[in-house]
């Protein structure tokens, strides 16, 4: 008799757990949702659009500026502008082209320089002081592409 209550009682765990199965096995509705093609590694094919506000991911961000020590004295940026605190970066031109503008901080920066030490994942955001520059330090923070 006790072993015909376990195998009942196991027949009707079984019977919970299969009829349970579809519920979890059912695609999700889809109507609602769009597949999103962000994160690590994603290439943009050609034409596509971008959005704004997209991360591209933790950076290393530092400060420069126009002395000689940051920039050798350079009064102009690598695109022939005058760098501008609070708009001016520095970045991996092979990653953002000239013109390209970046979310750091709430701050919308455009790329116009490049420099030697400024590869991959590090930005450098121009200030308007040597002083400026140093104490705003070296932080990573997330930086977002902005069309």
């Amino acid at each position: 008799m006790r072993n015909l209550k376990k195998i009942l009682a196991g027949l009707i765990l079984c019977s919970c757990l299969l009829a349970s199965l579809p519920v979890y096995a059912a695609e999700p509705d889809q109507s609602d949702h769009e597949y999103v093609n962000a994160g690590p590694g994603v290439v943009q094919a050609e034409g596509e659009d971008t959005t704004s506000g997209m991360c591209l991911g933790t950076f290393t961000i530092t400060g420069y500026c126009n002395c000689e020590s940051c920039s050798g004295g350079h009064n102009l940026t690598y695109s022939g502008t005058v760098p501008k605190a609070n708009h001016t970066i520095s970045a991996d031109l092979n990653l953002f082209p000239i013109g390209t503008k970046l979310l750091i901080d709430g701050v919308v920066y455009t790329v116009e320089d490049m420099g030697s030490s400024v590869n991959g994942n590090k930005i450098d955001i121009y200030y308007d002081t040597h002083e400026e520059a140093l104490a705003a330090g070296t932080y990573s923070a997330q930086v977002f592409r902005w069309d």
